[in-house]
C-alpha cells in the first residue's frame, strides 16, 4: 500500500525476500550540466531494479530518499518523478514511500525489495569449471555516452542512442524471468564493467576464466565515434546494467533463444576454469586496474 503512515505495509508472497539500495550523488554518479531530473530519476531506479534481476528476481517495493539543495526548483521535482513513475511503470514496481531533506548538493538513494524467480536466489558464488560465461545485450554504449555528454556532441542518430543508454538505461528484468528457466549458476550486473564485476564472480565463486575478447558484444553505435577504443570501453566502461551470468554450457544455446524470444541477445564469451583469469591476452586484474572504483570520480 502507498506510504501514509510512518512505514509501507507489505506481505511477502514469498518466504525470501531481495533487497537492494543505491545512492547516486551529484558531481559523482551525474553531473545536472547534461542531465534533467527525470533522467535521475529514471536512472535511480534502474540501478536498484537491475541488482534485483543481477539476483533471476523480480523488483516489486521500492522507497526514495531525496536530498535537495535550495536552489532546486519545482519543475526539477517534477521531472524527477515522472522520470523515477516511469521507471517503476516499465519494470511493474510501486514506489511505496520516501522522504525528502535539504542537502548541500542532490543525493537520492532508492531502497528496493523483489522476490527470487527460482527456489533460491542466483548469488555471485556459484560458477563451476566448465561453465560458459554468457551476457546479455552489448557493451560499453553507456561509457560512450558519457564521453559524448561530456564532450558536448550533438544527441542525434547514434551518438544519441549511446546518450540514451548513458541516461536512461534498460535494467534486464525480463531477461532475468526467462533465465530463470535454465541451470543458471552464478550472476551479477553490470554496473562497474565487465572487467570489474566478472572480477567480483569469480573471487565469490573461487573459480578462474577465460574470456575470448573477440567474442565480447560491442554496442554498434560506438563505431560512430571514430576516435574511441570501442573494446576498452566494453571492458572496463560501467553502467551498462547488463546480466553477466554463468550457464551449464549444455543451457547456453537455449537460454538464448528464450531471450531472444524477448528481443534481446545473449552472448557467450568464454569459460569458468580451475585457475587463470584472463580476457584476450592480458590478465583480468590489468583490465581491472583500468576499471570503475567507487571512491573514485568518474
Amino acid at each position: 500500500m502507498w506510504v501514509g503512515d510512518d512505514t509501507a505495509v507489505l506481505t511477502p508472497a514469498t518466504p525470501a525476500l531481495l533487497l537492494t539500495t543505491d545512492l547516486l550523488v551529484e558531481g559523482i554518479d551525474f553531473d545536472t550540466a547534461y542531465c534533467n531530473g527525470g533522467d535521475i530519476g529514471w536512472k535511480a531506479l534502474a540501478a536498484s531494479a537491475s541488482d534485483i534481476a543481477a539476483m533471476c528476481g523480480q523488483p516489486s517495493h521500492a522507497v526514495v530518499a531525496l536530498g535537495l539543495p535550495p536552489s532546486t526548483t519545482v519543475r526539477w521535482v517534477d521531472e524527477f518523478l515522472d522520470g523515477l513513475m516511469g521507471a517503476a511503470g516499465k519494470w511493474d514496481l510501486a514506489v511505496v514511500g520516501g522522504d525528502f531533506s535539504a542537502a548541500g548538493q542532490i543525493v537520492v538513494t532508492v531502497s528496493m525489495i523483489g522476490r527470487p524467480l527460482k527456489e533460491t536466489p542466483v548469488l555471485r558464488s556459484g560458477a563451476r569449471p566448465g561453465d560458459f560465461i554468457c551476457v546479455t545485450g552489448a557493451l560499453g554504449g553507456a561509457a560512450a555516452g558519457l564521453a559524448a555528454l561530456r564532450s558536448g556532441a550533438p544527441r542525434t542518430g547514434s551518438v544519441g542512442r549511446l546518450v540514451q543508454r548513458q541516461l536512461r538505461p534498460t535494467a534486464r528484468v525480463a531477461e532475468a524471468s526467462k533465465l530463470a528457466d535454465f541451470d543458471v549458476t552464478a550472476m551479477i550486473d553490470v554496473s562497474d564493467g565487465l572487467a570489474v564485476d566478472l572480477g567480483h564472480l569469480v573471487d565469490e565463486s573461487g573459480v578462474g576464466c577465460v574470456v575470448d575478447d573477440s567474442l565480447v558484444p560491442i554496442d554498434p553505435d560506438i563505431a560512430s565515434m571514430p576516435d574511441a577504443d570501442a573494446l576498452r570501453l566494453a571492458v572496463t566502461g560501467g553502467e551498462d546494467f547488463e546480466l553477466l551470468c554463468t550457464l551449464r554450457g549444455d543451457q547456453a544455446e537455449a537460454a538464448a533463444d528464450a531471450l531472444g524470444a524477448v528481443g534481446t541477445r545473449l552472448t557467450t564469451i568464454g569459460t569458468v576454469t580451475t585457475t587463470g583469469r584472463r580476457i584476450g591476452r592480458r590478465t583480468l586484474d590489468e583490465w581491472r586496474s583500468e576499471g570503475w572504483e567507487h571512491l573514485r570520480t568518474r
